[in-house]
């Protein structure tokens, strides 16, 4: 759930006939979700004393909208305290004010009105929990995010001798991890700015950390898609989130497919096939400003990876596990993918490749000895270009992850044993009950 702020400017005491001011509330920086925004109503609390019982509205403008309110709440305490008069009879004894407003814009200024003549008070910003960039037609992207976006494209944030190091060594291993009859590659999900630049308020650099870690990338590992996707005729990116759309993931999943050695023609002939529904979304970008912000995307309708899904541990992002089987696919093969949030809408093209596929969110980290234990035919990598910054491991616990999940104040671990105990038993095979074991082992950690 996003929550969100009202920040505060607040203006001079005197002004006009206002003598003091003050504001309860809102609270300077006090967390608000959505709901309370738009249903309950922000509750705006304080008094304010006149040179004189001038008539005067209290009035809140949010954009071409105004909306008026009396001063009359009685606050006999500001009166002694402020004028050290006696409130009880005092002329400005209803001097405070009381009242839920719904929000609908993300600025807003609150004010007093006299005489036809505004006089405003404070003004106010509502803003979630990350800053957004507005680009050109009305694009999202990221902004003041962990992993610097704007400073990795703009060429402020390089990768230093260390990070290649890391990065080569990452590399290095992986290939090392292989038996002679697997294959591997590292799938990078491009940033949006890099398939979508003429949309980005800013300039890209000459040098970017992602080219760095192209050149760094000896053993030739990445599949690195943004032609691809950037010389698609359906748009490939969603407005208001900063993951690719259905299209963009079922692009990427044939870049893995070739890059694997499947028959390409027959899997675009797959895909060509799909159908596609419009449907307004509101995105992880579009959901971080105030009002929230949708746009028209297409989904992908008439198939669904959860029709093969054979086993799901549900853990929140990191450490969930899945596994799917499809006797259709067009490959018999196993596919183990390590992967980000990116890799979820490319599971409803991957499992129509593969025969089976394990998927382990670690973003790009390979837990060699899954890998041991499952030996598959194809090993994915998946990380996103933003997190190039710093470079995944091959000595990944997803034990250590399992344990630190179970753990958390906010997981009901018992439900999710039974759960996977159940998926388990039913799946009946080998791999399922792998990842259970492993659960309950991390259970008991």
């Amino acid at each position: 759930m996003t929550d969100y702020n009202i920040q505060l400017l607040k203006k001079a005491q005197r002004q006009g006939p206002v003598r003091r001011w003050w504001l309860d509330f809102p609270q300077v920086d006090k967390a608000s979700t959505l709901a309370e925004l738009t249903e309950t109503g922000v509750l705006f609390q304080g008094w304010v004393l006149l040179d004189k019982p001038f008539s005067v509205q209290l009035y809140v403008k949010q954009g071409e909208t105004l909306s008026y309110f009396a001063l009359d709440k009685a606050r006999p305490d500001v009166v002694q305290v402020i004028l050290k008069q006696d409130g009880a009879a005092h002329p400005q004894r209803n001097c405070g004010f009381r009242f839920n407003l719904v929000m609908k814009s993300a600025d807003f200024e609150l004010g007093i009105l006299h005489d036809g003549v505004e006089y405003a008070l404070c003004s106010g910003h509502i803003a979630g929990p990350f800053r957004v960039l507005q680009g050109k037609e009305n694009w999202l992207f990221l902004d003041n995010d962990t992993n610097t976006s704007v400073e990795q494209y703009t060429g402020k944030r390089l990768l230093t001798q260390l990070d290649i190091q890391q990065w080569r060594r990452y590399f290095d291993d992986l290939a090392l991890l292989l038996p002679k009859k697997a294959k591997a590659a590292m799938l990078t999900a491009p940033s949006k700015e890099q398939v979508y630049p003429q949309y980005y308020p800013y300039v890209k650099a000459n040098v970017t950390p992602f080219e760095q870690l192209l050149k760094a990338d000896t053993e030739k590992l990445i599949i690195n898609p943004i032609a691809l996707l950037a010389n698609s005729e359906r748009r490939t990116f969603r407005y208001t989130d900063t993951h690719w759309a259905p299209i963009g993931a079922g692009l990427a999943s044939l870049a893995t497919a070739e890059r694997f050695g499947l028959p390409i023609v027959e899997a675009q002939a797959l895909f060509a096939n799909d159908k596609y529904k419009v449907v307004r979304t509101v995105g992880d970008l579009g959901g971080k400003v105030f009002p929230p912000l949708s746009a028209e995307e297409e989904l992908l309708t008439g198939f669904s990876y959860r029709s093969t899904l054979l086993y799901d541990n549900n853990l929140p992002n990191f450490g969930r596990v899945m596994l799917l089987a499809n006797d259709k696919a067009i490959a018999v093969g196993h596919l183990l993918l390590f992967g980000s949030s990116s890799a979820y809408s490319m599971l409803d093209y991957l499992t129509r490749l593969f025969s089976r596929l394990t998927f382990v969110h670690t973003a790009g980290n390979v837990d060699s000895s899954v890998f041991d234990a499952l030996q598959p035919d194809y090993l994915l990598a998946q990380t996103n270009a933003r997190f190039v910054i710093r470079a995944p491991s091959v000595d990944y616990s997803l034990s250590a992850i399992l344990t630190e999940k179970l753990n958390a104040h906010h997981v009901d671990a018992e439900k999710l044993l039974k759960s996977s105990e159940k998926q388990a038993e039913a799946a009946n095979c080998a791999n399922a009950m792998f990842f259970h074991k492993l659960l309950v082992k991390a259970s008991t950690s």
